[in-house]
Order: C-alpha cells, then structure tokens, then sequence
C-alpha cells in the first residue's frame, strides 16, 4: 500500500562518492557510522526518513553534503531542498535529527547550529588567488596588532619582550638594532 502523496516524510539524500564519504579527503570521520546515524532518523510520526545516496551532488569541496527534502506539508509551506556541506561532526546529525522531527524545510526554519554550513547545488569553490589574498590579509592584520602589543611599554618603563630576539626594539634587540651593531663593528675596525 503507497502512503498518502500529500503526507510524505522529508528525505535525504546523502553523498558518497568520490570525495564525500572517503577518508582520503574528510579524515576523521567514520562515514559508515554517519550513514547509519542518517539512516536511523524518524519525524515527529514515526516514520523512517528516507535515505538515498547519491555517487556525487557536485560540490565535493564542501564534503561531505547532505541535502533535506522538505515533506509534503513543507513543500506546502513554501519550504525547498537545503543543501549543507562540511557535514562532518557528530552533533550536526543530532541537529539535523531535531529539525527534521520538528517539521524541517518549511515548516520549522534552519536550526542556528546548521547555518554556517548552508550551501547549494551552485556553490563555487573558492579560487586560490583569493585564498592567498585573504591569507596575506589576515597575516598582516596578526603582525600589525603583534607590533601594536610589543611597541607599548609596560608599567615600569621596559618594553614587552618581542617576537625576535627576546627584547624588544627599544631594548636593542630585533633584526635592525643587530644590522646597525655590524655596522658600528665595520667602521670601528
């Protein structure tokens, strides 16, 4: 007997295949587990919800991916597929077993914990120059406030020791108080 089209439970559908699902590229995870764990959710009825697995959704850079179906009734509510990438922790099923008891997609909106790893079918990987770009970015914010910390003297009157050397600049240590010590040697000799 086919249940009633328009009580349909959400569903799953799971990656593994090239990259979702390998400990090649998502190490530390047992994937096995996770599947079972997705496999075992039920709705707020009962009912098992139903779990395909897909060889690949496309966006292996945000492995391992999970998309929820809204049910029927969500569907009805206006809800659509939600696409959650980097799902790879233990908890985020627990979340993901909660939202759907309570309704999912359309009925009951995206738990908190869940949306850093909202995503989409259309996602684009980053591309490297922007990566390098927000790296270098982000080491010169970490050397600008390490020079704001060692260019404050403390209480006392005696700088912060720095990163280099032990001392601080005005305490004669760091590269330009050695270059300019090997100088003084040349001209004295």
């Amino acid at each position: 007997m086919v249940g009633d089209p328009s009580d349909r439970p959400c569903k799953l559908v799971v990656c593994r295949g090239c990259c979702c699902g390998t400990k090649k590229k998502v190490p530390g995870v047992d994937h096995k587990a996770q599947l079972k764990r997705l496999s075992g959710i039920e709705d707020h009825e009962g009912r098992p919800v139903p779990v395909r697995v897909s060889k690949c959704l496309g966006i292996c850079f945000k492995a391992n991916v999970v998309v929820v179906q809204p049910s029927s009734k969500g569907r009805a509510g206006g809800g659509r597929p939600v696409w959650l990438g980097d799902f790879t922790e233990d908890r985020l099923v627990d979340e993901l077993d909660d939202w759907l008891f309570q309704g999912g997609p359309g009925v009951v909106p995206v738990p908190e914990p869940l949306e850093p790893h909202l995503t989409s079918k259309d996602a684009k990987k980053p591309k490297k120059k922007k990566l390098k770009k927000q790296l270098k970015k982000k080491r010169k914010q970490a050397e600008k406030a390490r020079g704001e910390r060692t260019a404050a003297p403390a209480e006392g009157g005696k700088g912060k020791k720095g990163a280099k050397g032990g001392r601080s600049a005005d305490e004669g240590g760091g590269k330009d108080a050695k270059k300019s010590k090997g100088k003084k040697k040349k001209k004295k000799k």
